[in-house]
């Protein structure tokens, strides 16, 4: 088993080749070197006692195989034991693996390879099952060992074969370790040199491994858009043409976002100008104006930094967009004390690009963001960053990757405080933006199930309600939905809206006057005091009446607007006036139509149509004789 103490350095060689530019923690480096030097010298006594053993412990295992072989017999009885044994050693090996691996990549981290295989001899030889313990040491060390343990796994089950598997196994050990001896002996100039290099390494603050939790998360995600299917959930339609490839260019987008997870650690200010150049040189304005300020941003007392302001004061003006960002928050020493911290200074960089219009600067925020979730991807802000990402895809019009940059937030952050945000976005952009009305209202339904008590709950029962109204033609379905949204959300602006839905609908598609009359009743009694909710129910009410002739309730309710609402003139006047035709037309009361047209005339002298009013009473005066 892997010591702390080897836990510890091999964290520390694992960044040791990719921090060199990272901001210098000191106390960290002093502690680490201490541990370094400790470690190393236990690391290597044990790996030289091991070596120069190496002849008595392969004696020590032809014993053992003696006493296999004479308790052969016995062997079936104990299978179960050993394949719990198998399973129990297969848990811990896969970290063993990856430090295998990575140690192979790099001839400068052999050390690693060191101290990993004298760990597995060390427990190799004190354990109860030597057997396993050699099959444990091998599974790391190369992908033709995996095959030949394979099959000795197989042979086991076969009791006469146990000698042979077992001596295949001591030997393809025995070659291993005569290999790795002789690197030792060859390269030990360029561990010397390595071992300076650790003691003298700088330690990033910030940097940490791989939170496992957020690993096994993302490639969970990552397996879900391997298999993605495009005609589940009726998606079809989204990822048909166009969304096809944006389907592609995601995918792409995540796989190179989670295989930088462990290489990727920032740029040097130099590199930055430089590449800051090359974007000038390719006529990238926006790119390169911005590359400059992420110098300033990150490293702005640096050299680099200062020839950066330079650059971006020559080629910017004040006015400009990403030069108003230079000269109002880059200059301004209070909204730039965040800290010296690289992490603290890259957040408060892409907080305030992300706010930038140009097509091209959104784009490269895209690019920032994902570059610093793969430098920090366990940090506490990445769902809000991801949401970022998302609303900067709506702003350039790209839906389909939006959708799915939200999909990978419900993946990776089930408990995340942003979820019914992004749960009721997922359904507003599938059925407003991509105009998939029947999913849609489906994940308005989802989001109602999941977030009852969330404040956008009305909108997303209002959302859902016209939905079904007026794309999906169910107006049953929506006029439920209306009086479950007034029923229960009584108190929320929405209300009102609903139950005029739900009016229209009885009284439009339903063939239900009278409850339609009932629901504007029950508007106007609860919200009544509002003039905009108000009056619309007066009308209402007034229209339903005089359409199933009831022409006093009508006028009744026309000059019931007068009566509650004369501050607002233009409907208190219309409703003066559709009570008088009412009264001429339908009712032919010439003296009641006078009398309501003079409403006008002594309450409104500067109505529009005052001179038209008056040449009517007359006309009305003169035809009654």
């Amino acid at each position: 088993m892997i010591t702390r103490r080897l836990a510890c350095i091999l964290g520390l060689l694992a960044v040791t080749g990719l921090t060199a530019q990272a901001p210098i923690d000191t106390n960290a480096a002093i502690a680490g070197e201490s541990l370094l030097e400790e470690v190393y010298e236990d690391r290597i006594l044990l790996l030289q006692d091991t070596l120069f053993l190496r002849q008595e412990q392969l004696e020590a295992a032809n014993f053992t195989r003696r006493q296999l072989e004479q308790s052969v017999a016995g062997l079936t009885d104990t299978l179960g034991q050993v394949q719990a044994e198998l399973q129990q050693a297969a848990d811990s090996l896969s970290h063993i693996g990856i430090l295998y691996d990575r140690a192979a990549a790099d001839n400068r981290r052999h050390i690693v390879q060191l101290s990993v295989l004298s760990d597995s001899l060390a427990d190799s030889f004190h354990r109860g099952r030597e057997l396993r313990a050699r099959y444990d040491s091998l599974v790391v060390l190369d992908d033709s060992v995996m095959v030949l343990l394979g099959q000795a796994q197989s042979d086991l089950l076969v009791a006469d074969s146990l000698e042979r598997a077992f001596t295949d196994t001591v030997a393809a050990l025995k070659v291993m370790l005569q290999g790795l001896e002789g690197k030792l002996f060859a390269n030990q100039e360029g561990l010397s040199g390595m071992y300076e290099q650790l003691k003298n390494a700088m330690m990033a603050v910030d940097e940490e491994v791989i939170d496992s939790t957020t690993d096994a998360q993302y490639l969970a995600h990552l397996r879900v858009m391997t298999d993605y299917k495009v005609k589940s959930r009726g998606f079809t339609r989204l990822f048909s043409g166009a969304g096809g490839e944006e389907l592609a260019r995601y995918k792409l987008d995540e796989f190179r976002q989670y295989l930088r997870w462990s290489e990727l650690r920032g740029h040097t200010p130099e590199a930055l100008n430089l590449l800051a150049e090359h974007y000038y040189a390719q006529n990238d304005r926006v790119q390169g104006a911005l590359t400059y300020l992420k110098t300033v941003f990150l490293y702005s007392e640096s050299e680099a930094g200062l020839h950066a302001r330079g650059q971006i004061e020559e080629q910017l003006g004040k006015n400009d967009e990403i030069g108003r960002l230079y000269y109002e928050v880059a200059l301004n020493s209070d909204s730039m004390n965040v800290g010296n911290e690289y992490f603290y200074r890259y957040l408060h960089f892409l907080d305030h690009i992300r706010t930038l219009q140009h097509i091209d600067a959104r784009h490269y925020f895209i690019a920032e963001t994902q570059q610093f979730l793969a430098l920090y991807p366990s940090v506490f802000q990445a769902d809000q960053l991801h949401v970022w990402v998302a609303q900067t895809y709506h702003a350039l019009g790209e839906f389909h990757t939006e959708i799915l940059t939200y999909m990978k937030i419900r993946s990776m952050y089930p408990e995340s405080e942003y979820l019914p945000q992004v749960t009721y976005a997922l359904a507003k952009v599938t059925a407003s933006d991509l105009e998939m009305h029947e999913l849609g209202a489906q994940r308005y339904d989802d989001f109602l199930v999941e977030f009852p008590d969330n404040e956008r709950a009305p909108a997303a029962l209002m959302a859902q309600a016209r939905l079904y109204e007026t794309e999906l033609k169910r107006p049953k379905m929506a006029a439920d939905l209306y009086r479950h949204l007034a029923d229960t959300y009584e108190a929320d602006p929405l209300a009102p809206a609903a139950l005029f839905g739900f009016a229209n609908l009885l009284r439009n598609k339903l063939a239900s006057p009278a409850g339609a009359l009932a629901v504007y009743e029950e508007i106007l009694s609860t919200y009544g005091e509002d003039r905009s909710v108000g009056i619309p129910a007066l009308e209402g009410l007034a229209a339903i009446s005089k359409k199933t002739r009831q022409y006093d309730a009508a006028v009744t309710y026309y000059l019931d607007i007068f009566q509650r609402y004369p501050e607002d003139n233009e409907r208190a006047v219309d409703g003066i006036l559709k009570a008088a035709d009412i009264y001429q037309s339908d009712l032919k009361n010439l003296d009641a139509a006078i009398h309501t047209l003079h409403l006008v005339l002594d309450n409104y002298p500067k109505y529009r149509g005052y001179k038209s009013v008056q040449k009517r009473v007359q006309r009305l005066q003169k035809k009654k004789g």
